[in-house]
């Protein structure tokens, strides 16, 4: 539960160490100051506060945290002094020993600068030999890190404000966050082009500060505004709605499973293949029988790293119409080498449907971008857990896929563009250098989220299809598996586990949200007064106009449609709800 704070002029939340949406009136100055421990595999792993002192004075604050690192960093204490002065200054300083070594990649504090505001916002970088670099944060994503070697940073905030930030104890830079659908930029200690793991000794110490100013501000905070009807605008403007499919598990499915995801109407099904196993061709036919079977199209991905096996040739030609794309992903490859991919065309038939891309991010295919000439798709994947596993940064991220639908365009050409499979937590992570011991930080595994048979899923499906959409540039959406822990519904023989709370064949709230959308034809766009509260989706389609209204807070609130709608509706807490609205936008 956050906790909001004054100081001077800010208003701020604070929540479980991090200081969060600091705010000079309505405008978001710095996102999020937060401690990081990521382990030599690149994994973020949580903290344990022992004890927590909050000193609020109405207009000024302090905080005192001891904290434990967790898993290899459970040696290492820290404490967390956070300051917020009545002047606006805002001071958040860390002290760590260990009593014992390990390996850490990345230890210390992390700044996130808000994504909404900042893209193209002039930045003046002073860096550690005092010299001073006049920037600017990217409005395109940036594939390489923007700033570097920070000792402050100093942009314009409010109408004729100065905000600066000074870091202490380490060389800092900054990445564009939004590459990996983070809806920030985030200044971190330790350059990326410093050889890591690193070993922490018995005694060394991490101590780091950072240090917010303010000049030429108002001297105090406004009040907040009473919390009143959230307002959802929407735009009679249509957008059109990529086609939704799932991502398909092996096993085979029940005659009442089967029956469940043919009555979402859904307009594909992708499947992984591994292309050099001896059930290739097994399982191409397979998953071609079941996408026939829901009367659907299907993507392929074909796995391998050896030369391509001339037999695949059959049961992809046998597919006909029913093959909507088909890619290769080369685990030696971050993005699949046009090399790579005209070897398997010329081989397995170049007529196919044959796309380019990545298993990956869409980082890489900023970095690496592909050469689309003559193909059809160009796909990569999305999950929005990548830094941050917290309710507040996953449901923020769904706003940074519209500034990635925009941008992709320029990296794919003439192709359609496929997203997915996209996944509430990483499928694997890509950056393991010691996957032995890249174990799961919770009792699940670390592919699987808690969260995915209940509200919280399907409130972030509904924000990140709207935010998809937004630009009328992608085509496919392939959105969760089909069935089981990480899919729209529990498979009707479990697995059952007290730390995955779900009935056999219980029917997942997300369900409800990819019917919705695999059964309409546009969007409209829509834009929420308080979206950290409340929001919207509104879909019209052959069977009416229909919105999905999510309330993303502990409350009971309200939200008034307006503009190309018109409703008001009564939300319960963390609610997700369906309305059927008047009228057609076509």
């Amino acid at each position: 539960m956050a906790t909001p704070l004054v100081a001077g002029p800010l208003r701020l939340d604070y929540d479980s160490g991090d200081i969060r949406c600091v705010r000079l009136g309505d405008e978001e100055i710095l996102r999020r100051i937060y401690v990081v421990f990521q382990d030599r595999n690149w994994t973020a792993r949580p903290w344990r506060i022992v004890s927590e002192e909050i000193d609020d004075r109405g207009d000024s604050f302090a905080i005192h945290i001891t904290a434990l690192g967790s898993f290899d960093a459970e040696p290492f204490t820290t404490t967390v002094d956070i300051e917020g002065l009545a002047d606006g200054t805002l001071r958040y300083s860390i002290r760590g020993e260990a009593s014992a070594p390990f390996l850490r990649n990345r230890l210390g504090i992390c700044v996130l600068h808000p994504m909404h505001g900042f893209a193209g916002r002039t930045c003046e970088i002073t860096h550690a030999d005092g010299s001073v670099e006049m920037s600017a944060f990217p409005d395109a994503l940036s594939p390489h890190e923007p700033f570097l070697d920070i000792a402050a940073m100093t942009y314009p905030v409010g109408l004729s404000g100065r905000a600066r930030i000074d870091f202490a104890g380490e060389v800092f830079e900054t990445e564009d966050h939004r590459n990996w659908s983070d809806a920030s930029y985030k200044t971190y200690c330790t350059p990326i082009s410093l050889p890591f793991p690193v070993e922490v000794h018995p005694g060394d110490v991490v101590s780091q500060s950072v240090t917010l100013t303010l000049t030429d501000v108002p001297a105090q905070a406004p009040e907040p505004l009473a919390e009143g009807a959230v307002e959802i605008v929407v735009n009679a403007d249509p957008r059109p709605l990529p086609g939704i499919g799932v991502h398909l598990t092996a096993a085979p499915w029940t005659q009442q499973e089967t029956a469940f995801l043919r009555s979402l109407a859904l307009g594909h099904v992708h499947a992984d293949v591994d292309a050099s196993g001896p059930n290739a061709v097994e399982r191409i036919r397979d998953i071609t029988g079941r996408a026939r079977a829901l009367g659907t199209r299907v993507f392929i991905a074909l796995h391998s790293a050896e030369e391509p096996d001339p037999s695949l040739a059959v049961p992809l030609a046998d597919a006909g119409d029913t093959l909507a794309g088909l890619w290769v992903i080369h685990p030696g490859e971050k993005v699949t080498s046009r090399a790579t991919l005209d070897a398997w065309r010329s081989r397995l038939g170049p007529e196919l449907p044959w796309g380019c891309g990545t298993d990956l991010y869409f980082t890489e295919l900023n970095r690496q971008p592909p050469d689309t000439t003559g193909l059809e798709w160009t796909t990569f994947s999305v999950n929005p857990q990548v830094h941050s596993f917290d309710d507040r940064t996953v449901l923020q991220n769904t706003a940074t896929l519209g500034v990635i639908a925009a941008e992709a365009p320029r990296l794919t050409g003439d192709t359609g563009i496929h997203v997915g499979p996209i996944s509430l937590r990483p499928r694997f992570n890509p950056n393991a250098t010691d996957p032995d011991a890249d174990v799961s930080s919770t009792d699940l595994p670390a592919d699987v989220d808690g969260r995915q048979p209940t509200w919280f899923t399907a409130a972030w499906a509904a924000l990140a299809l709207r935010s998809m959409s937004s630009a009328s540039t992608i085509r496919a959406v392939t959105l969760f598996e089909d069935l089981g822990w990480k899919g729209l519904r529990a498979r009707d023989a479990g697995p059952e586990d007290p730390a995955f709370d779900c009935r056999p064949g219980e029917v997942f709230p997300v369900a409800e949200v990819v019917r919705a959308v695999a059964g309409a034809t546009l969007l409209l766009p829509t834009t929420s007064s308080d979206p950290e509260a409340v929001d919207g989706v509104v879909l019209d389609g052959p069977e009416g106009r229909r919105a999905i209204i999510v309330n993303l807070t502990d409350t009971p609130r309200e939200a008034l449609l307006i503009g190309a709608a018109d409703a008001r509706v009564a939300l319960q807490p963390h609610h997700v709800l369906f309305v059927d609205l008047p009228g057609r936008a076509s």
